[in-house]
């Protein structure tokens, strides 16, 4: 909840979010509740600072499939840009350059192939409409 405050606040943190199909289509929770989360995510990508895409299936495989990560861009008087990667083995923060880097270049080829974020919107929609009683 405090990080959702987060893009809420006065000065809102920007989001950029790439997610693949899977993340949309499969249910967890059952139906009510991914429909719910299906909801807050159109409320969420509907705000100025939030960017959501959705990586369609028919894109076959793509740079971001070894696993998720972050990347972390920071004002200077905050601290260096850092990437997160969460795993079975733990939590790993990356701060070279080159690893910074070679992160930022799979996140723009992942912006390419995803959908633009107006017609991920329709997907996710188009999903929690299939999900809704009928």
């Amino acid at each position: 909840m405090q990080r959702q405050a987060a893009l809420a606040r006065d000065m809102p943190l920007k989001l950029w979010a790439i997610v693949d199909e899977a993340a949309v289509r499969r249910v967890v929770g059952g139906r009510e509740v991914m429909r719910e989360q299906l909801d807050h995510l159109q409320e969420a990508a509907a705000c100025s600072n939030v960017h959501l895409q959705v990586i369609p299936f028919d894109v076959g495989s793509h740079p971001g499939m070894p696993g998720s990560f972050v990347v972390m861009n920071f004002a200077e008087d905050v601290g260096p840009d850092v990437v997160y990667l969460e795993s079975q083995a733990g939590e790993i923060f990356l701060e070279e350059e080159t690893d910074l880097a070679r992160y930022n270049v799979v996140s723009t080829h992942l912006r390419a192939v995803a959908l633009s974020p107006s017609a991920s919107a329709s997907l996710i929609a188009a999903v929690a409409e299939d999900l809704r009683p009928g």
